[in-house]
Order: C-alpha cells, then sequence, then structure tokens
C-alpha cells in the first residue's frame, strides 16, 4: 500500500477517526484507525465497537493494500507536520512509514483481519435532512443529555418522527430540551429512538453546512451518511416516551426577559453563589426583577432589571444559574419569555421565535 495526501485534505478526518477508538481498552486494536488505500482514494475506519466511524478522502493511490495504526501516534506525527506539506505513506508489510519533507517516521501495525466491524444495517426508517438543520437542532438540546447512567434512557438525544415533524429532545433530571423542524413530505411511519451522548457529540464535528444528512436506522444502530463520511452507532433501546408531556401544561405567570441583559446579570451574580447549588433568586416584583445569589459563607450579591415585562402574580422563583445560563446561550432571539406556575413547579422558558424550548425545575429550597 501507498499514497501521497496532503496533509491539510487528510489530518480533519484522522483527527474524526481518533474520537471513535477506544484508547483505555485493553483490546489495543481498538486504539488503531483502519486504513484502507483503494483505486479511487483511501477510506479511514475507527471504531470503539458502541460508534463507528468510515471517511474516504480523495488522494493519489499508487497501490491499493490495507493495515491498521496507532490512531493517537498517527495524529500525533501528522499534526507536527508543516500545514500544505506533501505526505508519503507506504505501508512494507509491516509497518507504515510515514515521510514529509526531511521528516520520516515508522510505526507499527497490527492485522486488519481482527479489525471489528460494525453489523450491517436493514433500514426499518429512513430519512434525510439538511446537515445546518441537523446541526441547529442537536445544538439546541445536547446540552441537557445527562451524564448519569444510573438510568440509561437519560444519557441519550430522542429523535422522534411525527408524520412530517422531526423533533430532537433530551432532559437530564432537572431539565428538558426540544427542538423540531417540519418537513414537506410525511413520513408514513411515526418512530422515536434514542441516539447516545457520545455519538450526538461526535455527529456534530462531521456536520458539513453544504451537505445533506442521510440517516437509516433499524431501532438498533444507526447510520449518518455526510457526504463521504459515515458515522454507526448502536442506539440506547430504553427511551422516554412522554419527555416532552410537560410541555404542554398551562402557565399563567410569564416575564418577557432581554436575553443579552438577562444573561449578563445572572452571570455576575451566580460569581458569589453556592458551588454545590448555584441557586439564583428571581424576585419579580412591580418596580423590576430582582436577582439574588443565595448566600453563602463567602457573601452575597444582587442586581436589578428594570426593563420587563410580567403577567400574573408576582413571585419568588429559586434556578440553578448554570442550567439557565447554558439554555439561555442557546436562545439566538434578541428576547424570551420565562413562563411559570409557581415557586415550586417546573417553569418554561420560550425564544420569541423558533421551534424550540426548555423546561427546567426550580430549587425547592427556602430563601430565608
Amino acid at each position: 500500500m501507498r499514497f501521497k495526501a496532503v496533509k491539510d485534505e487528510i489530518y480533519p478526518f484522522i483527527q474524526y477517526a481518533n474520537n471513535f477508538t477506544s484508547p483505555k481498552n485493553l483490546n489495543t486494536i481498538l486504539q488503531n484507525i483502519l486504513i484502507e488505500a483503494e483505486s479511487d482514494g483511501v477510506i479511514l475506519r475507527a471504531t470503539d465497537m458502541q460508534v463507528g466511524f468510515s471517511g474516504k478522502v480523495d488522494v493519489s493511490v499508487e497501490t491499493t493494500g490495507i493495515a491498521t495504526v496507532s490512531a493517537k501516534k498517527l495524529l500525533d506525527i501528522v499534526r507536527e507536520i508543516p500545514d500544505g506539506s506533501v505526505i508519503d505513506f507506504h505501508f512494507d508489510g509491516s509497518k507504515i512509514n510515514i515521510s514529509a519533507g526531511k521528516s520520516s517516521f515508522k510505526l507499527s501495525t497490527i492485522s486488519h483481519e481482527i479489525f471489528p466491524t460494525m453489523a450491517e444495517i436493514t433500514p426499518e426508517y429512513s430519512l434525510k435532512i439538511k446537515s445546518s438543520v441537523l446541526f441547529d437542532l442537536i445544538k439546541k438540546t445536547s446540552f441537557c443529555i445527562s451524564t448519569d447512567a444510573s438510568k440509561i434512557e437519560y444519557t441519550g438525544a430522542h429523535l422522534a418522527v411525527y408524520g412530517n415533524k422531526l423533533e430532537i429532545s433530551s432532559a437530564d433530571f432537572q431539565r428538558i430540551a426540544t427542538s423540531s423542524v417540519t418537513f414537506d413530505d410525511e413520513y408514513a411511519n411515526e418512530f422515536i429512538i434514542n441516539i447516545p451522548r457520545k455519538t450526538v457529540i461526535e455527529l456534530m464535528k462531521v456536520l458539513d453546512n453544504n451537505e445533506y444528512v442521510e440517516i437509516d436506522t433499524d431501532r438498533k444502530q444507526i447510520i449518518f451518511k455526510i457526504g463521504d463520511i459515515q458515522i454507526y452507532s448502536k442506539l440506547i433501546e430504553k427511551y422516554i416516551k412522554s419527555i416532552t408531556k410537560l410541555f404542554s401544561n398551562d402557565y399563567p405567570l410569564t416575564a418577557k426577559l432581554k436575553r443579552s441583559e438577562f444573561l449578563d446579570v445572572i452571570k455576575r451574580v451566580s460569581a458569589i453563589t453556592s458551588e454545590v447549588t448555584h441557586g439564583v433568586v428571581l424576585s419579580f416584583k412591580e418596580d423590576g426583577l430582582t436577582l439574588y445569589s443565595l448566600e453563602t459563607e463567602y457573601g452575597a450579591g444582587h442586581e436589578t432589571i428594570d426593563d420587563y415585562e410580567f403577567t400574573g402574580t408576582y413571585l419568588d422563583i429559586i434556578f440553578n444559574s448554570k442550567h439557565m445560563v447554558e439554555m439561555v446561550n442557546n436562545i439566538d432571539t434578541d428576547y424570551f419569555v420565562l413562563s411559570m406556575i409557581s415557586d415550586r413547579s417546573p417553569a418554561i422558558i420560550l425564544p420569541e421565535s423558533g421551534n424550540y424550548k426548555y423546561l427546567v425545575v426550580p430549587i425547592s429550597i427556602n430563601r430565608f
């Protein structure tokens, strides 16, 4: 096997592939990238047995062949080669020789015959969506995916299709995020799947705004096809059936707030909050909204927002400031609405426009 590639063309694919390896696994083949040189280009593959990557690079191939090599070491070497350099890759049967300019390296290989492959998918459901749209749906919801593996169904992004509507939702134990888009055509079958957090994170790195994403799933596995890149993943077989049910409640108390001002104020006030609760009180009054930090051994702070609109009975409500900042940060309108029921009931955050929304549970502690 021998081929030449410009660093700038192959390096991103090596980076992507490296993210799908399992460096801590005792099975060293899972730490490797499989490199397959074909007559029309080079395919890089990597997997940790739960999620996998395949990407094809259009490079000049002199001799076809196949080998596996340490992903980390290959990435470390190519990273340090100057941008724009032409890199010569040559597999001599036992080692991959890498040379560029006056630099030369040899990397040990492992037999490609023991390299695992993801199981084939016979698609039960398929859809096609612009990658920029899918990226936006994921960006607005993925930060709510739980990292607590005690309830596996919370550790992924729920992708649901209902007729002509695609909805992506995620939740931890204190927040829910949901975002949706409608299609021109309706899909005959409604379905819901739960995509693991790691898959979601890695998918966002390869989405190209100029490409469409083709999605195939059989409910146990999923494939995302973006141009010459494919991402394979096993699915979480448990999911939350009524993940967005709480959004249908009636929320009689509403506050319209300027996004930028609210973010600035809550960030300043939260600088002195407890590192356990991150609690900030939102005190709604006729003459303004005052944000108070819950008093700690460090002290306390507060700041008032004068310009806001409120409907309903004034109240004090306590939120985790980190959660609020994450949600409001993902709003892309100038104003948003905070809708509430009481100081102990979940509240909803709605942007001025757009098909996405957030639910957050207040902190149930007394202010004084």
